[in-house]
């Protein structure tokens, strides 16, 4: 197995608070296999969670969980740990790839989102002071 770090600095937790998975306007009662596979690979970054702690900081089904963890440690995104019995998994170097390049295009639609609102808000301010004067 490949061996990786994960640097731990202080905009870590500005970062997750920013990126929440959970709280983006762009979230839904239905979540896209990117939106769940991204949150497997946040869930595993740091290594050694099992599969209960993962179905609890994902909020998917065992049924679901497993058919992801298969898919992920097939294409490496995942790497499988055993300890005895216990079996945790553990972000690859290429899934943490992916989850940066992840964060980068939520970033770019975040940004847009911000932006349109932006323009949203002042059409509606210049078209309210210009429904005003119209009266």
């Amino acid at each position: 197995m490949a061996s990786y770090t994960v640097e731990h600095n202080s905009n870590d937790l500005l970062l997750r608070k920013k990126y929440n998975l959970c709280e983006l306007p762009l979230s839904k009662k239905y979540r896209s296999h990117f939106e769940i596979i991204a949150s497997i690979l946040d869930a595993t970054k740091y290594g050694g969670e099992d599969r209960y702690l993962l179905m609890k900081r994902t909020s998917i089904n065992y049924a679901q969980l497993k058919k992801y963890l298969e898919s992920l440690a097939k294409i490496g995104f995942v790497e499988v740990q055993m300890r005895g019995e216990q079996i945790s998994y553990r972000a690859s170097q290429k899934g943490l790839e992916f989850l940066k390049q992840y964060y980068v295009l939520l970033g770019m639609l975040m940004n847009a989102y911000a932006l349109n609102k932006q323009g949203q808000a002042i059409y509606q301010t210049a078209y309210v002071t210009i429904s005003k004067r119209a009266k």
